[in-house]
């Protein structure tokens, strides 16, 4: 078990860097436990960026949304919503807190403010309001399913990685598919079942915080390029 440690501690060093830097480069702690419209932010704009350019979009955000004396990091889906409506519409959005990004490479694919829009707007249209109440549906099998169908409808979010990432950023405990994919690659298939325990264990002996090293894997992640979201 030791070998199997080593070389994933190994793989983490390699493509994570050093984690004193996690801070900086990745934004830690980065999970808006109280806030569903920093997670939809967060969750619509990281795939295929760096990480500084979704911070710089969320302090934006947070900045609006304090000089109207509103609290960003208690912010719903709704309030998302109508702060989109409030500047007048996503490309007003995209210009003055989001960016011009768009969703795809494919030619004339709509801008992630549109996306963001839509995303959340499915949301409130299924109750999903705060993020407790996404916890709560994402704990359910059929109401996550119905969800995520929803959120996958959106442009550029098809593969469901992001799904994956915005209940992750909601701080619901544990490995997914995208954590555990990490380690089965590194280790075998074998090991994805195992990813949890394996990443704690790695954390441990290295003195590193367990959290930090799961996010930093997510945001390793979203950079490879099969992750870059799709034109649908």
């Amino acid at each position: 078990m030791n070998s199997q440690l080593d070389q994933l501690r190994a793989a983490c060093e390699r493509d994570l860097g050093d984690p004193a830097d996690w801070p900086a480069k990745f934004g830690y702690p980065n999970a808006y436990p109280d806030s569903l419209a920093l997670c939809i932010i967060d969750a619509i704009y990281v795939t295929g960026a760096r990480h500084l350019t979704v911070e710089k979009i969320v302090e934006r955000y947070r900045a609006y949304r304090a000089g109207q004396g509103a609290d960003a990091d208690t912010d719903g889906a709704p309030e998302l919503v109508a702060n989109v409506e409030e500047l007048g519409g996503p490309h007003q959005w995209a210009a003055q807190i989001g960016n011009r990004r768009p969703t795809s490479t494919t030619k004339d694919a709509p801008l992630r403010s549109l996306a963001l829009m839509e995303a959340a707007q499915g949301l409130v249209a299924l109750g999903i309001r705060t993020a407790e109440d996404l916890r709560v549906v994402a704990a359910d099998a059929e109401l996550a399913d119905e969800a995520k169908q929803v959120w996958r409808s959106v442009p550029g979010q098809r593969s469901g990685f992001t799904w994956r990432y915005l209940v992750m950023l909601a701080e619901l405990p544990g490995a997914d598919r995208t954590v555990a994919g990490y380690v089965g690659r590194e280790l075998g298939a074998d090991y994805s079942e195992r990813a949890t325990a394996l990443l704690a264990a790695v954390a441990e002996a290295a003195g590193w915080d367990a959290n930090a090293l799961r996010q930093a894997i997510w945001r390793f992640e979203a950079r490879r390029p099969h992750e870059l979201p799709s034109s649908a």
